[in-house]
């Protein structure tokens, strides 16, 4: 496994599929082995051993849409440092399944009481827009996002990423073999910015940056602020006394992340959650 300078490791529950929602249960086993098998999603001859030792990982990043079976097993993570992306997004036709947004705030509001609001960044992401006959329809809903806005900052959240969904080749396959009577719709940098203007407004009143998740573009707009997904500078402003690497390694273009290991898989361990727009979701039907 690759060291940092001697750093701890820094590890990533994932970018590929939803662990703490799906698979915890795999992970935990994991954890007590002590090391995970993680293949190369680009060539799935390589495999790499990762070292899971509490002495090794510094921390452990979660991604998900439903922290329930983490929340009742938060005891089997006592050894390590954890950081919760937490995607809380208006349901919308772009998601087959998902939790009622009331569900997901109480779980980020116990999130915060337990690790603490800075271990937590609020994902209202992608935002998505569509072509349905004349009009334009996007998954953005003001009246949630106000909502989402007023209790996660009451429960200490501050911060917010987004992006606007790429149309990448499976995502318009799937779309129009979803919905054929409509039309994924590439936005204006006018409807874009209407948008994301409107979600600056909105979270600065509740005290709530918002950030660009590999979107350049949007940092133009006054209050968009650039994302570090995975924040090596912020992990050890955080950390009780561990560094880890502050060096990037982006994963895509505009991408800011410092260094981590992903330890998920895109085809073993396929994402229920189905959503239209997922890079992580390979076999989506």
């Amino acid at each position: 496994m690759a060291k940092f300078n001697n750093m701890k490791t820094v590890i990533s529950a994932s970018r590929r599929t939803d662990i703490p929602a799906f698979y915890l249960p795999w992970f935990m086993s994991k954890i007590r082995t002590g090391s995970v098998d993680v293949i190369n999603p680009f060539n799935r001859n390589q495999v790499r051993t990762v070292d899971l030792s509490a002495d090794k990982v510094a921390w452990i990043v979660f991604w998900s849409r439903n922290y329930a079976p983490l929340l009742m097993e938060k005891d089997a993570f006592a050894a390590y440092q954890l950081f919760f992306h937490f995607t809380i997004l208006s349901p919308s036709l772009m998601e087959k399944a998902g939790i009622p947004l009331s569900r997901a705030v109480h779980q980020a509001q116990e999130l915060s009481r337990i690790y603490g609001a800075d271990h937590i960044t609020w994902r209202y992401d992608p935002v998505v827009f569509w072509k349905d006959g004349a009009h334009i329809r996007t998954n953005f809903k003001a009246d949630d996002f106000r909502m989402l806005c007023r209790e996660l900052s009451a429960a200490g959240l501050s911060r917010c990423y987004t992006s606007i969904a790429y149309p990448y080749n499976k995502f318009i396959k799937r779309f129009n073999e979803k919905y054929p009577q409509l039309e994924l719709s590439i936005p204006g940098i006018e409807q874009e910015n209407a948008v994301v203007s409107r979600m600056v407004d909105i979270a600065s009143e509740y005290e709530i940056k918002v950030y660009s998740c590999c979107t350049e573009r949007l940092l133009s707009i006054p209050g968009v602020h650039p994302a570090s997904c995975i924040d090596g500078a912020l992990f050890n402003r955080l950390s009780k006394s561990e560094k880890v690497s502050v060096i990037v390694r982006p994963t895509r273009k505009g991408c800011r992340c410092t260094e981590s290991v992903d330890i998920g898989d895109y085809l073993n361990q396929p994402c229920p959650f189905g959503c239209i727009y997922c890079y992580a979701n390979p076999l989506w039907k």
